[in-house]
């Protein structure tokens, strides 16, 4: 049994800083991720010389700038455990095409939402359907999407419903599963003394993802150097997943689903 891949996913809140370039250098060090997946770096730029301080020798990255002093994302992969054959990058997500040997390529993107409500959002959304519809087979979506698409992803009533229908649209249209956060209920914290809580930062995959890597394991790595809490997928060799049952929504909307 061994690791066949594993992700790294963390809105940072800024790498302008010594601290969280620590903190990611540690975890990058004790994980050694095959992907490494930072939102909110707050940087223009990312000098090599940045990267293999933050990251370490042997990866390969690719980063969206900052807009001022917010947002910027960076998306790294490690050479000796992925071959990325083609990056694709638009305002909010950057997209990776990884290549196996004996097997068909596959798709990892990351994306950083707006965090302000409004067409930046519908922005966003559509971004990733012009992207899927470019694109096929196995995908892997991954990143702080600013968004919810259920009521119990946050913490009180305070709920953007129309957001939450064109999220849930979204991922209807691109039948995507979500993968289950083990032991953490939410990921973002306002940090206030009555804090408001969400589940901002997710993982989804298509089936044929889900196919190819059935022995997922998506867990929360604890921080106190930012407001949203590191998640790392780990997809494990040699384990027998058990066979599971889900009704996804999407189905319904497939020709024939209703015929008896």
């Amino acid at each position: 049994m061994h690791e066949q891949l594993s992700v790294f996913d963390w809105n940072v809140r800024g790498l302008n800083g010594h601290a969280r370039r620590d903190v990611v250098r540690e975890f990058v060090r004790l994980h050694r991720p095959s992907f490494v997946s930072l939102q909110e770096t707050k940087l223009q730029v990312v000098p090599q010389s940045l990267a293999t301080e933050i990251l370490g020798g042997n990866y390969g990255y690719e980063f969206l700038p900052a807009a001022g002093a917010a947002g910027g994302l960076l998306l790294a992969w490690l050479n000796d455990r992925c071959t990325v054959s083609s990056v694709v990058s638009n305002r909010f997500i950057i997209s990776a095409q990884v290549s196996e040997q004996r097997a068909e390529p596959w798709w990892f993107t990351t994306v950083y939402g707006p965090p302000q409500d409004g067409a930046d959002k519908v922005q966003f959304l559509h971004e990733l359907v012009q992207f899927r519809a470019g694109t096929s087979g196995a995908w892997l979506l991954s990143g702080d999407f600013k968004m919810i698409h259920r009521a119990s992803d946050k913490s009180n009533g305070r709920l953007d419903r129309r957001g939450m229908r064109r999220f849930r649209n979204f991922i209807n249209q691109a039948q995507l599963d979500k993968i289950q956060l083990v032991g953490r209920a939410f990921t973002w914290t306002s940090a206030r003394d009555q804090p408001t809580l969400e589940l901002l930062d997710r993982m989804f995959v298509t089936q044929e993802w889900l196919t190819r890597f059935p022995a997922l394991f998506l867990r929360p790595l604890s921080s106190d150097c930012s407001d949203h809490c590191l998640i790392l997928l780990q997809v494990v060799d040699g384990v027998q997943a058990k066979r599971r049952f889900r009704f996804e929504p999407y189905w319904a909307s497939v020709p024939g689903f209703w015929r008896w």
